[in-house]
């Protein structure tokens, strides 16, 4: 740039209209993501300066570009997270476009009840599952039974990053945190945990800065592995039977 500033492109080809479509939407998400993530001035989140069609079959996403190092202060990542979830927005759940998790769609409908659009997001991932037999049972009676285990939870919308493994955070030059690659939307702040716990990388010290501003509430375990669910069947739809297992152990603790 005229300024000096590094850009950073991401690029992604298509071999359809129908795929070209989807990566121009996917693009597009996900800089809508970026630029709330922004707006909660809690993390240090890549700016984003435009997405879209560059040829017959490419499509592009422009972020300002940072250079990137480890998380080494997970206390402090923590904190930053939990200022994030604490972050006053709409009183509704969803987002003002719909995105994805992975390539899998995301829908974000805007409803006033969490547990109804944590009901559609479930059922969608099993519904593409297709599961049989004891799963098929299994996940049919989590879907019935997912009021109860938000009953007495006081449950008010924050934005989260929607994806946040290991590899989607990072520090910068000045040991500030950073996240990018969203899948955001406003929902229940528990839910940023499962995936995080999910796939590891975190250290404790930063769910304990964490939890010393948003406390766990009664019923955290059990929601967590839910959440983690959701994850692990959109995997599954994604990669195949690698995590058919872990599905089946997952419903087994949530339904214990």
């Amino acid at each position: 740039m005229s300024d000096g500033k590094e850009l950073f492109i991401k690029y992604s080809g298509s071999s359809s209209d129908k795929e070209m479509q989807c990566n121009r939407d996917m693009f597009f998400s996900e800089m809508e993501g970026l630029r709330a993530l922004r707006q909660t001035d809690t993390f240090r989140v890549p700016e984003p300066l435009g997405s879209g069609q560059v040829s017959d079959n490419g499509v592009v996403l422009v972020t300002e570009k940072i250079s990137l190092n480890s998380v080494k202060d997970h206390r402090r990542f923590g904190t930053c997270l939990a200022k994030m979830h604490l972050y006053k927005g709409p009183s509704k759940f969803g987002f003002h476009i719909d995105n994805f998790i992975g390539s899998t769609p995301q829908q974000n409908t805007w409803s006033d009840d969490w547990v109804q659009f944590l009901h559609k997001r479930l059922k969608f991932q099993f519904d593409s599952a297709q599961f049989t037999g004891s799963l098929r049972a299994a996940s049919q009676e989590l879907l019935d039974r997912l009021p109860r285990f938000f009953e007495g939870a006081e449950i008010t919308p924050s934005l989260i990053h929607g994806d946040l493994w290991f590899g989607n955070c990072a520090e910068d030059e000045h040991g500030m945190p950073v996240i990018f690659d969203p899948a955001a939307y406003w929902g229940h702040s528990e839910a940023e945990l499962g995936i995080m716990r999910l796939f590891g990388g975190f250290k404790s010290e930063l769910f304990e800065a964490y939890h010393e501003l948003i406390p766990r509430a009664p019923g955290f375990k059990k929601r967590g592995y839910i959440y983690e669910l959701y994850h692990v069947v959109n995997h599954y739809n994604l990669f195949g039977s690698g995590y058919l297992g872990q599905c089946q152990q997952l419903l087994e603790r949530i339904l214990d």
